[in-house]
């Protein structure tokens, strides 16, 4: 499971893109970036977990309106926990996740951050293995 620490300055807690998650410092730029996204879908209600009930993590995506109440329920079981891979560069991180929805099963979304974990978001629309079907055949 992917917790934050405990006692977080409240100057980086307002910031709900920012990972505040503890990075070890004997793991990879890809590793930390997998956690703070699955730690971002999870928080943010894209899971089958239920969205972290402090709505100060939340993070509206490009075109959503309404109440709240109403935005986590559209996303609710939209991807999987697990990041299906991770790669980053000098200046971002890009991380998938598969979409958990048919017949989108060969979807994926992509979670995008700086370099030093922040401004992490989910890109809107996504994109699509095309060699998945002929796989899973």
């Amino acid at each position: 499971m992917i917790t934050e620490p405990e006692h977080v300055a409240p100057w980086l807690r307002e910031d709900p893109q920012r990972c505040l998650l503890i990075r070890d410092l004997r793991e990879g730029m890809d590793a930390m970036a997998r956690r703070c996204a699955e730690a971002f879908v999870r928080q943010n209600g894209y899971t089958d977990l239920p969205a972290t009930e402090d709505s100060t993590r939340w993070v509206l995506e490009v075109g959503e309106r309404g109440a709240w109440p109403g935005v986590l329920a559209s996303r609710g079981g939209s991807l999987q926990r697990d990041a299906t891979t991770t790669q980053c560069s000098m200046r971002q991180c890009v991380v998938l996740f598969r979409i958990r929805r048919t017949p989108l099963i060969c979807a994926y979304r992509l979670v995008i951050m700086t370099q030093v974990f922040t401004k992490v978001r989910l890109e809107p629309g996504g994109i699509r293995d095309a060699r998945c079907d002929e796989r899973r055949a």
